[in-house]
């Protein structure tokens, strides 16, 4: 039942592979935009973040105050926290982006030790890619950290660009998978 339902998906939008790849192209461009001044996207992603808990905020505080059967004092400290939070990166996006890669470092670090150690204490098939990508968060961690505060100026830039580089590449794979039975069904 659920194959069938994923497949009539597909079906549905295999129409629109060609929006689909333009998508893809899209995020790829603005990936290789991004990695052209990672300093510049690190600044405004941080500056980004504090709007975007500022408003958070907002919401919080407007529902907090309309509410009365669930208000807590938790409410009130975390929306609090978010405008204090939200100010702090807007009126100083550098050091912002500093307190971010340093926090970033510390969980690639963490994370990266946790889900090696889990891989090893498991008898999953495959086991081997699931150290790979801890050694790899662990090593991305340390330096980090070892490179922090220079770090900081580049550091969110580069993952937003190859984020973005990465996430256009799987829509670009997944428009021409939609267009390949399309050519088969037209040649017959």
């Amino acid at each position: 039942m659920a194959a069938s339902a994923t497949m009539g998906i597909f079906e549905r939008t295999r129409e629109r592979w060609g929006w689909i790849l333009a998508l893809g192209i899209a995020l790829i461009v603005l990936g290789f935009i991004a990695l052209g001044d990672t300093a510049l996207v690190t600044i405004m992603s941080v500056a980004v973040l504090g709007w975007i808990l500022i408003f958070s905020a907002i919401f919080n505080a407007v529902n907090w105050f309309r509410g009365r059967e669930d208000r807590s004092y938790m409410h009130l400290l975390a929306f609090v926290l978010d405008l204090v939070v939200g100010a702090i990166l807007i009126s100083n996006p550098a050091v912002g982006a500093l307190t971010l890669t340093l926090v970033l470092a510390v969980f690639l670090l963490v994370g990266g030790l946790m889900r090696v150690f889990d891989a090893m204490s498991s008898h999953a098939p495959q086991r081997g890619w699931m150290i790979l990508d801890g050694v790899i968060s662990v090593v991305l961690g340390i330096l980090l950290w070892i490179h922090w505060p220079v770090s900081a100026l580049w550091f969110i830039g580069f993952a937003i660009g190859v984020g973005l580089i990465f996430r256009g590449w799987s829509w670009v794979m997944l428009a021409l998978w939609l267009r390949r039975p399309q050519r088969a069904a037209a040649a017959a």
